[in-house]
């Protein structure tokens, strides 16, 4: 009889043990899958495009102009440094100084639409005009009230030196040799070459 009631006991053990394995063994969830879009860049990813980026410092092409900044007419000089064709986007640099070499308030909404100071309304224009490419811009979530972000730089002052400035956008067709760069307020500046 002993015998029997410790074998049954181990029975009822084992399909305890099973059973128990089977409830607790549940599988781990998956990881979510990244975006399927081809563009979809994380915060991380722009912040290494711009930070492992060597930024050139030649002219590849310039125009003069003015901007209004405090209800001043400054005079300036705009120099597209680089258009850098990447897998998933093009950055473009720029400089703009005063042509007075001396220091300047530049804050202007030439560049953006206000109450931002930002440049988001540069472009490079492409498919023998028919398109223009603008910078990235985005929206936090969950901060009501928070206006569009752009991933381009904002202008507040400059020198005769100049200020290197930066935009993110999107890519480029793959046949693009050349673009053109449009700045808001002055003339277009026609066929800069694009680096691969």
């Amino acid at each position: 009889m002993m015998r029997r009631s410790a074998s049954l006991m181990a029975a009822a053990l084992l399909v305890g043990g099973v059973l128990l394995a089977g409830c607790t063994g549940t599988p781990a969830p998956a990881t979510p899958k990244p975006s399927p879009s081809s563009t979809a860049l994380t915060a991380k990813d722009v912040a290494q495009k711009i930070d492992g980026t060597e930024l050139s410092t030649a002219s590849l092409a310039h125009v003069d102009g003015t901007v209004t900044s405090a209800g001043k007419q400054i005079k300036v000089r705009i120099d597209v440094e680089e258009v850098r064709a990447l897998r998933d986007s093009t950055m473009l640099t720029w400089r703009l100084s005063s042509t007075s070499g001396r220091q300047e308030d530049v804050a202007s909404f030439q560049f953006a639409v206000a109450p931002d100071l930002d440049t988001r309304n540069i472009a490079l224009v492409v498919d023998g005009g028919d398109r223009a490419l603008r910078p990235y811009t985005y929206r936090y979530q969950n901060v009501p009230g928070r206006g569009s972000v752009c991933l381009c730089a904002t202008i507040t002052g400059t020198d005769g030196t100049g200020l290197q400035l930066t935009a993110l956008m999107p890519p480029l067709p793959d046949e693009a040799k050349r673009v053109d760069v449009s700045m808001p307020g002055f003339e277009l500046m026609k066929a800069v070459p694009v680096t691969r």
